[in-house]
């Protein structure tokens, strides 16, 4: 899901993205330029003041008129100046670099600056036709605040337009006039061709950056998910391991038992003695009986595991379906005298594989029916929730500690402790159950104690 939003973004919503990153970029960048070129134009415009305040030399009267107009625009531009760096700063700290205040600053300080230096142009054709202060500030938005070339080139004509209107009032020769005009139109088409190729350069810059991060991000997400899949890997390869290495040993032990019992009844060691002859033929049950126990839950664990066991869901009747899975175990609850109390009401219906699902109450029951001592019982009980059934099958038997309880779906662990009667067991049966009912998008949860019994408690999907 989140690879195919990926693909959407990137190769339908790319232009708009990538419209919306690029003027974040550049509000970040001018914030940074507008409040470097501001703060370090207050200082200027407070060393300009002491200069031409108590400056000693000699002027004109036409110097006193320009001195006294550079005088009052420099005691201007350096509160303006400073109440501008403080807002970029306030911008910068308070994380609203790309607020819509944010964007419009970089506009606001271009005009202040170009307008200071036309400004301070035209007041100086009092004094001489130079328009050095023009070009300074026209070249210092230029290089320094990135606007789009549109935006840029309307700009610079606005400011281009002001400056020749002013020209027109403070210079009565009109000859300078037009040659300033000329030399105005060179700043303003060179400090274009500045802005736009620095727009580009940054643009190309930002985009690559973003490309580099892009693929670091990428990069680092790969190798996250390679070091969760190896570890996973591990994982699933250390308990296997483990797991075949229990298997192996618990499967040796009653074969070995069939084993032995067979060669006995060969040899006819218990022919006169029929308790004893019959003793050996129970043993030998017992250890038949659970070794193909055994193989049956492994060949489902591992048809589960490669994914091909086929999970087909369908409207099943709890009560009829524990009735067949109590059919199995009456033999093996019988030997031990033990009673299996079906507790179920009729018409409670589940959503579930039959197959799956028999095999779960399968190895609930004998699991119960192992740790239950003779003479004793095993409940089963279920009630109805919103969406789904809860079923429990409770015995009083030995309980588990809360170390058993923790790895008791563990296939890596072994369960330790045997049965009331020595019956012994991997605990296969219980990941089996466990992996059955998730795959069912239920749960199982274990209540136990030592010495008083355990309750396994599974929900289902009901079906009404």
């Amino acid at each position: 899901m989140a690879n195919a939003l990926y693909l959407f973004l990137r190769y339908f919503k790319r232009p708009a993205l990538d419209k919306m990153i690029m003027e974040d970029e550049v509000s970040s960048t001018n914030l940074v330029r507008c409040i470097t070129i501001t703060g370090l134009f207050v200082p200027i415009t407070l060393i300009i003041h002491l200069y031409f305040r108590f400056g000693n030399f000699k002027v004109g009267p036409e110097e006193t008129t320009w001195l006294n107009d550079l005088f009052f625009l420099n005691m201007l531009m350096g509160p303006v100046c400073l109440f501008l760096s403080l807002t970029g700063l306030f911008l910068k700290f308070t994380r609203r670099e790309y607020s819509l205040m944010s964007k419009l600053l970089p506009h606001l300080v271009f005009f202040v600056f170009a307008i200071c230096g036309a400004l301070c142009a035209i007041f100086g054709q009092s004094l001489d036709n130079a328009i050095i202060t023009f070009m300074l500030a026209c070249v210092l938005n230029a290089a320094t605040i990135l606007i789009r070339p549109l935006y840029a080139a309307i700009y610079f004509i606005l400011i281009y337009c002001f400056f020749c209107y002013g020209v027109t009032l403070t210079q009565p020769d009109q000859n300078t006039i037009l040659f300033n005009a000329i030399d105005g139109l060179c700043v303003i088409a060179v400090s274009f061709v500045i802005s736009w190729v620095l727009w580009n350069n940054n643009m190309t810059r930002f985009k690559q950056d973003r490309l580099i991060q892009s693929q670091k991000q990428i990069l680092e997400y790969q190798y996250e998910k390679l070091t969760i899949a190896n570890e996973e890997l591990e994982d699933t390869n250390s308990s296997k391991d483990q797991f075949f290495s229990i298997l192996a040993h618990d499967l040796r032990g009653p074969l070995n038992s069939a084993l032995a019992l067979t060669t006995f009844l060969e040899e006819g060691a218990f022919e006169e003695d029929t308790e004893e002859r019959k003793k050996t033929y129970n043993l030998l049950q017992n250890s038949l009986s659970n070794s193909a126990k055994l193989l049956e839950n492994v060949l489902l664990w591992s048809t589960n595991q490669a994914g091909i066991l086929n999970f087909k869901p369908c409207t099943l009747d709890v009560l009829e379906t524990l009735k067949s899975s109590i059919d199995v175990l009456k033999i093996v609850a019988a030997q031990k005298n033990i009673e299996i109390i079906n507790n179920v009401p009729g018409k409670i219906m589940i959503s579930a594989d039959v197959d799956m699902i028999h095999t779960v109450f399968r190895n609930l029951l004998s699991n119960a029916i192992k740790f239950t001592p003779n003479f004793g019982s095993v409940e089963i009980n279920a009630e109805i929730l919103d969406t789904a059934v809860r079923i429990s099958v409770i015995d009083y038997g030995v309980g588990m500690s809360s170390k058993t309880l923790s790895n008791l779906f563990r296939i890596e662990k072994k369960m330790p402790g045997r049965g009331t009667n020595n019956e012994t067991g991997t605990g296969l049966g219980l990941v089996l159950c466990k992996d059955f009912i998730e795959k069912h998008e239920g749960s199982i949860v274990v209540e136990s104690k030592e010495n008083e019994g355990s309750k396994f408690i599974i929900t289902l999907p009901g079906r009404t």
